[in-house]
């Protein structure tokens, strides 16, 4: 009976293509792990060069429009980009560099 025992390997086969599809089941699940990670880390840094950008814009925009914006000095716009909504805010306030006659701006984007 023990010689029986040992000469039976009809389930040997079973059970290693069973361990190769668990292996591959495994790599597949981190490779597409990776690649979603990866699309949305490049969608958010899209969104970051996109406001850093629009912000950049403000500065001549804000100068440009300087004597005609609102009694507070703030200019406020939205643009759409791939629709999605950007909010510009520049504040043109406090002092500027000492000594000389500038005003500070701050500029804040929103999405």
């Amino acid at each position: 009976m023990l010689r029986q025992l040992r000469q039976n390997e009809r389930g040997v086969v079973f059970v290693t293509v069973l361990m190769i599809i668990i292996v591959m089941m495994a790599l597949t699940v981190s490779i597409v792990s990776l690649n979603v990670t990866q699309v949305t880390r490049t969608a958010g840094e899209v969104k970051h060069v996109q406001a850093e950008y629009l912000a950049l814009g403000a500065v001549p925009f804000s100068y440009a429009n300087q004597w005609t914006a609102s009694p507070d000095n703030v200019i406020t716009y939205t643009e759409t980009l791939d629709g999605i909504p950007f909010t510009v805010i520049a504040n043109l306030s406090g002092p500027g560099l000492g000594g000389y006659s500038t005003t500070n701006l701050d500029i804040t984007v929103t999405y």
